[in-house]
Formats: structure tokens, sequence, C-alpha cells
């Protein structure tokens, strides 16, 4: 297993490549385990994606990630409308599959003489 000399497990050195964006002021970190959690940390850029990460200097000067739903950097998103049903399915596709299954059905055997459709009378084999 190979090891990075001088890298520790919270981030990298404090001489970085430059971020594209100016640090947009502080957070605190609110995650209840979080080993930070309380102490208030430099924002040095947000690393946007699918769960998006809060690029921060710590105290002692090193960068490191930290959840943005771990901070107070937005607001609670209590008060705000919840957001608009998405379907899955189209309700015109789904009643042109029920008219199909109503016509597949239609075709099908009747069944057996006693009325019950899943039961099927048995076929001569002759």
């Amino acid at each position: 297993m190979l090891a990075w000399p001088g890298r520790s497990s919270w981030g990298c050195s404090q001489h970085t490549t430059p971020s594209s964006l100016p640090p947009s002021g502080f957070v605190t970190v609110t995650h209840p385990h979080h080993p930070l959690r309380g102490q208030r940390v430099e924002v040095v850029r947000l690393r946007r994606g699918r769960d998006p990460d809060l690029i921060v200097r710590l105290p002692e000067g090193r960068h490191a990630a930290i959840a943005l739903s771990s901070t107070d950097y937005a607001p609670p998103l209590e008060g705000l409308p919840p957001p608009s049903a998405e379907h899955l399915l189209d309700l015109g596709g789904l009643r042109r599959v029920l008219q199909l299954l109503e016509r597949i059905a239609q075709r099908a055997p009747s069944g057996s003489a006693d009325g019950d459709p899943t039961r099927t009378a048995p076929q001569d084999s002759r």
C-alpha cells in the first residue's frame, strides 16, 4: 500500500491550486456527529455534484471537504412549498395499455363450462 508523505486524512496541504471562485464567507459545522461540530470554518469553494461539498479551510490552514448538508451554508427547507409530483407514467399511455389488455382479454378463450375464467376446459389431445 502506497502512502503520500505529508498528507493527512483531513485534506490536502495549504499550497494548492487557487480556486477560480472567491471565498464565500464562513459556515458553521452543524452535523451532530462531525468532529468539527460547532466550529466556524472559512469556505474556499463549492464542489458541485449530486451531493455537493464545501471545500473549507480548517483552523490549522489545511483544506477539507465537508458535506453541504453538514453545515449552515444553505437555509433550511422549512416553509418552502413541496416539490411538484413527477409522474413516472403518462396517463394517455396507461389508457392505451388498458385498451390493449381489454382487446387481448376479449380474444382469449372463454374458459371452462362452469364459468370460472381461471380454469380452462381440458383439450382433447387426439
